[in-house]
């Protein structure tokens, strides 16, 4: 009897640290889970907040080879690649708006709501003669477009950027013809 009453004592001790041992780990975990969420988020904080913000400038140079790319692949009646710069400078429209969109260029009005005004009517005119692979009709919407630019321009007080045709390749590098 003895016996039975040591080993229930034992079974009972054990029974007993095993518990206590459980409940530190669950303990544990839980402040490691809280941890690692803490840190989860500060690092998506950091993230957002280092961003780099594209600098005007530089964007809309990318914005003057788009313009160029699509004028070379417009000349050479090539519209698939006329279609795919056309894309390529509207994301690039859009990626000014939403990275510089609050830009002192325009200020009090806001590049994020003039750009647009002025952008999208020829960017949709473009598209149209793209569309339709009409070689006279994308010379006159690309006029509309280049007009545009120098419109934006403008209004930010920079009218001396006047944005034309392009007389040279700017980049030979692109074949253009289909």
């Amino acid at each position: 009897m003895k016996k039975l009453l040591a080993c229930c004592a034992i079974a009972m001790l054990l029974s007993a640290c095993t518990s206590r041992r459980d409940a530190d780990a669950r303990r544990e975990i839980a402040a490691l889970r809280t941890q690692v969420e803490a840190l989860q988020t500060e690092q998506s904080a950091l993230k957002v907040s280092e961003a780099p913000k594209a600098e005007l400038g530089q964007q809309m140079l990318m914005l003057q080879i788009r313009h160029a790319r699509l004028w070379a692949a417009g000349e050479d009646e090539n519209w698939l690649l006329a279609q795919f710069q056309l894309a390529e400078l509207n994301e690039a429209l859009d990626d000014v708006v939403e990275q510089n969109g609050d830009h002192a260029a325009l200020q009090p009005q806001k590049l994020s709501v003039v750009l647009p005004a002025i952008m999208k009517p020829a960017v949709a005119q473009l598209r149209a003669a793209i569309n339709d692979g009409s070689k006279v009709e994308f010379e006159r919407a690309y006029d509309g477009l280049s007009n545009a630019c120098s419109s934006c321009h403008k209004a930010a007080d920079h009218g001396f950027l006047v944005i034309q045709r392009p007389r040279t390749p700017m980049l030979d590098n692109l074949r253009s013809a289909p």
